[in-house]
């Protein structure tokens, strides 16, 4: 792509489609972890129904990422935006993790502790979330308007997977409903 400049030249830049596409997958990971975790809600509220999942999970992310938003904030001068990007994107591998080596060490098995667990990554995921939405738009302001935009991408991306996946499980739902309502009759 040429671009140009203002002295009437013109400066070919090389592996801005690819960075595009790098943005694109940074966002969609920074996401996706958080949209898994509402995605499994369901499977949550048959392990522990007593413990309300669907609205303490959220109550626990929210204060964690706005805690820690504000305290970033605050400090922003004094920080390395590469590691705090970094350090969030570890924490969704980690947390991500966490979840699913719970769940597997557990057998399925609910209980309180296990909760507490969900709930410690729950926590995680908000902190995680938190370094990497603003650090990632500030290390993306100072490079082409166009990654910032390729980078916001993910909020729509995401929820078109996640409501995809939803779509998916209504018709799985359906079918079974119809196919079940004609082995009665």
């Amino acid at each position: 792509m040429l671009i140009p400049e203002e002295n009437d030249t013109t400066v070919e830049l090389k592996g801005k489609n690819a960075a595009m596409v790098v943005c694109w997958l940074l966002g969609v990971g920074c996401l996706l972890a958080w949209s898994s975790m509402l995605t499994a809600e369901d499977y949550f509220l048959t392990l522990y129904p007593t413990y309300h999942p669907t609205r303490v999970l959220t109550l626990v992310y929210q204060p964690f990422a706005l805690g820690t938003l504000a305290i970033l904030a605050y400090n922003e001068a004094n920080i390395n935006t590469r590691r705090r990007n970094l350090i969030g994107y570890i924490a969704f591998f980690i947390s991500s993790l966490f979840v699913l080596v719970l769940d597997l060490a557990t057998s399925g098995k609910g209980g309180i502790w296990t909760f507490i667990g969900v709930c410690f990554a729950s926590a995680a995921f908000g902190v995680a979330d938190a370094h990497v939405q603003g650090g990632m738009v500030g290390d993306l302001s100072f490079m082409r308007p166009e990654f910032v935009q390729v980078w916001i991408l993910h909020i729509i991306s995401t929820g078109d997977l996640v409501a995809a996946d939803l779509e998916s499980d209504y018709c799985t739902c359906k079918i079974s409903v119809s196919l079940e309502s004609r082995s009665l009759s």
